[in-house]
């Protein structure tokens, strides 16, 4: 039996843009949109200010362009960059089922080289949902809970997708492409849990490596054959055997799977949304004050317990450690009624846990075995009042997800919310031209005339 690389491949190789439906061109442009307006909202966030200054230090031929900050570096450079941007303030797609984000690894590579190579606007989507398609049938295919940071080592395979579309690679470079980039896959979940600013750049590692895996494989650099289910292919080594090879090689039959990604309504881990949503829905409906509260109870699956189920405590980076805190966010929830960007600034989070400590302390996560392990679409929240009152909500669909769908317009509403947290203030007619190539992005000649729209 054939390595499932081999069927990947041959499926890559056979995505046209006219195979793509109506819905899928759309919700392509959507998640374009989204990626770039969290990227604009990126450029302020901790770590890519001096992320960009390591790179523009050492330098390089000027190919490609890291948005909104104008230098241009080389490819892998530029595409790094800008997956950290997109990734910087957790705010970018996801696909729930997995537990990964998907366009941080797909559209930086296929933009950078859309950019250097002038592609259309129909290349540039074909290439993204190429990508997606291998990110998320990869993780599709994963049945253990997270150990790895999939977004990082699924997403390495589909960024190798993304930039050999654009390129037009043979089959046999795009398999080379990915045993070369098979020899570079790496992102761990340490980062996270010690809550380490490298779990942003983590994607953005994946994406430079991928940008080099590709062209050495176009200078007839090979790598490993059995990338996926070899001895010691990516399956056996990195995920124990555990994995469904149906999901990787199964029909498409016009259904791509970046129809099944969700947009993220908060700026915080995926896996905290669920309790957010039911904290929303009883403040609203019973007008709970945090102040009336003596505790929170929530349950959710281990997988979620582990990674945004401890207590609450500030280190080295207080932007990670509330975003991928269920104490913190429900705080968040209940004192404000919404949750974002603003609520994950470092002076913001310092003044908070201690002036919301108590509240905080009362918030109590515990692992349910109702819940498979790597669950993180439910949540179960009972608060108690001080005077007895106790009220109890449920969460099992996520807003933003395909059955709770963002429309357009509420993709137009979060971008313009994001780019008011730009590092460089775009304007207005900046703004209106930019949403009017994404939403015409078919019709455009060459990708590099949205680029520019993206430098101040």
């Amino acid at each position: 039996m054939m390595d499932a690389i081999y069927t990947l491949v041959d499926f890559l190789d056979g995505i046209d843009f006219d195979d793509l439906s109506d819905e899928v061109v759309d919700r392509t442009k959507r998640f374009i949109l989204d990626t770039l307006g969290v990227a604009v909202a990126g450029t302020s966030a901790p770590g890519c200010r001096e992320t960009l200054g390591v790179y523009s230090n050492w330098g390089g031929r000027e190919e490609a362009t890291v948005w909104l900050f104008g230098r241009r570096l080389p490819v892998p450079a530029a595409g790094l960059l800008n997956s950290l941007l997109v990734h910087a303030r957790d705010f970018d797609d996801t696909f729930d089922e997995s537990a990964l984000h998907a366009l941080a690894t797909t559209l930086p590579p296929a933009l950078v080289l859309g950019e250097r190579e002038k592609v259309s606007g129909r290349d540039l989507i074909t290439a993204v949902v190429s990508g997606v398609e291998v990110v998320v049938r990869l993780g599709l295919a994963i049945q253990r809970p997270l150990s790895w940071i999939r977004t990082a080592t699924c997403g390495g395979f589909g960024a190798v997708a993304a930039a050999g579309k654009v390129l037009k690679l043979s089959k046999k470079e795009m398999l080379n492409a990915f045993g070369v980039m098979y020899s570079k896959t790496s992102g761990n979940a340490q980062c996270l849990l010690d809550g380490g600013l490298s779990k942003r750049l983590q994607p953005g590692f994946a994406v430079g490596d991928a940008l080099q895996a590709v062209a050495l494989a176009e200078s007839g650099i090979n790598g490993a054959k059995e990338v996926l289910e070899g001895a010691y292919g990516f399956f056996n080594l990195y995920e124990h055997g555990d994995y469904e090879r149906e999901r990787l090689i199964e029909e498409v039959d016009g259904h791509f799977h970046i129809l099944d990604l969700s947009f993220k309504p908060y700026p915080s881990c995926r896996m905290t949304h669920a309790t957010i949503q039911a904290i929303l829905k009883l403040r609203d409906e019973y007008h709970i004050k945090p102040e009336e509260v003596e505790s929170i109870h929530v349950a959710v699956s281990s997988m979620v317990k582990e990674m945004v189920g401890g207590d609450f405590v500030v280190r080295d980076n207080p932007q990670v450690d509330a975003q991928f805190s269920i104490p913190y966010t429900v705080a968040v929830a209940l004192n404000k009624g919404d949750v974002f960007i603003e609520d994950f600034e470092e002076e913001v989070i310092r003044r908070r846990s201690e002036d919301w400590k108590p509240l905080i302390d009362r918030v109590a996560v515990e692992a349910t075995d109702s819940l498979t392990p790597k669950d993180m679409k439910h949540s179960s929240v009972k608060i108690v009042l001080r005077d007895g009152r106790t009220y109890e909500a449920e969460e099992e669909a996520l807003i933003g997800s395909p059955n709770l769908d963002m429309p357009w317009e509420m993709c137009v509403e979060k971008f313009r919310k994001c780019v008011s947290f730009s590092a460089k203030p775009l304007k207005d007619i900046a703004v209106n031209h930019l949403l009017d190539t994404i939403e015409n992005l078919e019709s455009l000649e060459d990708v590099s005339l949205l680029v520019k729209d993206l430098v101040v």
